[in-house]
């Protein structure tokens, strides 16, 4: 489904069928260094988010050490990284995880929307910055620049208005708004507190965009920082559609619209998919087996019964024995 999604992307933006097979031929003189520099980037990514995790949701509870840190973020990377649901899977793991150290809805849900507008500011902050620049520079697209930028920057503007006044109301939206305005104040307060922990946001989205990066050098493509960082930032927002190959085919289509060629941007892009994707995903899904324990454990201090990650239908009652007359 990706290729076919990149493939589509390529036809829509004109490029001829030939790009597959000279991206194929690209992948065989892959530059292996880059290959596991990649590799090394992913693996750095996934520290950074542990360690945000840990600062924001180990304030909120002292059951969110290191340890459980590692298992939510792994865990949660199987869900997010093979649905393509803007990493609700993810964050569903990780507020049910939350929600099993003993916090209410509502904190826990303050918790994740805490640590959430703290990953994500700088997500949104990318857009803004490197947008703008591409369009003022006017080395691309200026509306494919600017339009992402704008919305971007609308939505930063948006939440720091929500932190600064939230809404006043019994509806589901103020309360809604409300919950975002507390979790923006709260992050704003982390932010003061300068832990270095909070670097771990910078370097989830940057280690990341590196895995992009070392495979366009890998495949012998190197478009401007600019360029790449807007190409990486503006396609994981394709994320947001809940189709394979979302994300694929909207870095594909950033990068031919700004002129990077249409094999280097296909094979450089399934290679940061496979990357991105395969490496943390079978380490995810074993890593639930520790926090099924680390649950398990939680329940037997709070004397609840057992915790399954995927609870099993009760067995069915047996059907009546006819008596003999």
């Amino acid at each position: 489904m990706g290729v076919a999604a990149v493939a589509g992307g390529l036809i829509v933006a004109g490029g001829p069928m030939q790009a597959f097979a000279d991206a194929l031929r690209r992948a065989v003189d892959a530059d292996p260094r880059w290959v596991a520099a990649a590799a090394v980037f992913e693996v750095l990514s996934f520290a950074g988010y542990i360690a945000l995790l840990w600062l924001v949701a180990g304030r909120a509870t002292p059951r969110m050490g290191p340890r459980e840190s590692v298992q939510v973020t792994l865990g949660g990377a199987a869900a997010t990284r093979l649905l393509p649901t803007a990493g609700v899977g993810g964050a569903a793991l990780t507020l049910w995880a939350l929600r099993k150290t003993g916090m209410g809805s509502r904190p826990a849900a303050r918790t994740l929307l805490t640590f959430l507008v703290l990953l994500y500011a700088v997500f949104l902050g990318a857009i803004a910055i490197s947008g703008a620049v591409l369009a003022i520079e006017g080395s691309g697209p200026a509306a494919l620049a600017a339009l992402p930028a704008a919305a971007a920057g609308i939505a930063i503007l948006t939440a720091l208005g929500l932190g600064l006044r939230s809404p006043r109301g019994s509806s589901r939206f103020h309360a809604a708004g409300a919950l975002l305005g507390e979790s923006v104040r709260d992050a704003i307060g982390l932010l003061k507190a300068r832990d270095a922990r909070l670097l771990g946001a910078v370097a989830w989205w940057a280690f990341d965009a590196a895995v992009l990066g070392a495979m366009l050098h890998a495949f012998g493509g190197a478009p401007s920082l600019l360029v790449f960082v807007f190409a990486y930032f503006v396609g994981q927002a394709g994320n947001t559609v809940p189709i394979p190959g979302a994300v694929s085919g909207g870095i594909v289509g950033v990068l031919l619209a700004f002129g990077v060629d249409a094999d280097v941007a296909l094979v450089s892009v399934l290679g940061y998919r496979c990357v991105a994707i395969w490496l943390p995903a079978p380490i995810g899904l074993a890593a639930l087996t520790g926090l099924r324990r680390t649950l398990a454990g939680w329940a037997r201090e709070d004397g609840t019964p057992e915790l399954r990650l995927i609870d099993t239908p009760p067995a069915a009652a047996p059907a009546p024995q006819a008596i003999a007359a």
